[in-house]
């Protein structure tokens, strides 16, 4: 299979390059600039705001996997809003704008996220769960609604934190955010990064369609991620954080959206297909990332 990556986190872009390549896939990278890739990956240059790929664009690949936009963490100021709403919008446009129904391409997976919930408190929510409300889950509306645009079969992948050493959500927390955020009764949907690899590359042989929570199958509230993450390190639990301390770095919206707010996400999908994971519960998840190296850097 010859699959398209654009840019995306680099955790994420290189742990499924390397994953792909290793089973024998061929992968073009679609980048604004050069980034960080494993070696063997073909470049082409794209002008995602612009809805250009350079020459032969999507018409010799198989599928596309799209994980492009601004990322969602930090403080939200108003022009960290509009860049949010429209880079990864706009960005799934230019990629949906160069598929054909009876192209080549007949699958695209896009990254979306499980902030689409919003706060759902202790209710299990699955891909046909509505949205919650706030300014995120209208977003992340918006980035799903341009992929429903697709020709082809489309999933979108509403992803949770990603476990990984030294990348992503361990590498947030561990700059001050290593305490309890919130009332640590919310539910943390998470997944680490090789399960997470393995998902998708799984679901681009799979037609299903529409929204799909892949996260891992274990509930974790934020208290027990706090005590386990600390039970692995070898170190005590550490004091909360203080409510005023999240608002004076986050500001009030994102403290509420990103660290706060409650879902939890059941993986209904990947447990019906009986995907296996290799890190099913959180503390070999966090076991590993703790370990020399992670499976996918």
């Amino acid at each position: 299979m010859r699959v398209a990556v654009t840019e995306g986190p680099p955790h994420l872009v290189g742990g499924l390059a390397t994953a792909l390549m290793k089973r024998g896939d061929e992968v073009v990278l679609l980048e604004r600039s050069p980034h960080e890739a494993p070696d063997g990956v073909e470049r082409r240059h794209w002008d995602p705001l612009a809805g250009l790929i350079d020459d032969p664009g999507l018409s010799d690949v198989d599928a596309v996997i799209n994980m492009f936009g601004s990322p969602m963490t930090g403080r939200w100021t108003t022009a960290v809003k509009e860049e949010l709403l429209s880079t990864r919008a706009t960005g799934t446009l230019s990629v949906v704008s160069m598929l054909e129904p009876q192209g080549r391409c007949q699958r695209l997976l896009a990254l979306s996220s499980t902030r689409f919930y919003a706060d759902a408190g202790a209710a299990p929510v699955t891909g046909d769960s509505p949205p919650g409300s706030g300014f995120l889950s209208q977003a992340i509306g918006m980035w799903e609604a341009a992929a429903r645009h697709s020709p082809v079969p489309t999933a979108l992948l509403r992803t949770p934190a990603i476990i990984a050493r030294g990348r992503g959500y361990l590498a947030r927390r561990d700059r001050g955010l290593r305490g309890r955020v919130g009332s640590g009764r919310q539910y943390i949907p998470w997944i680490h990064l090789t399960d997470w690899v393995n998902a998708v590359v799984l679901l681009l042989e799979d037609r299903t369609e529409g929204p799909l929570n892949i996260v891992a199958p274990t509930d974790t509230t934020e208290a027990e991620f706090v005590s386990t993450w600390a039970r692995v390190q070898g170190r005590r639990v550490p004091l909360p954080v203080p409510d005023w301390v999240m608002r004076a770095r986050f500001g009030a919206d994102a403290s509420q959206e990103l660290w706060w707010a409650s879902a939890r996400a059941v993986p209904q999908h990947l447990l019906d297909v009986g995907f296996t994971y290799r890190y099913p519960d959180l503390e070999s998840a966090l076991l590993e990332a703790a370990g020399p190296a992670s499976a996918h850097g």
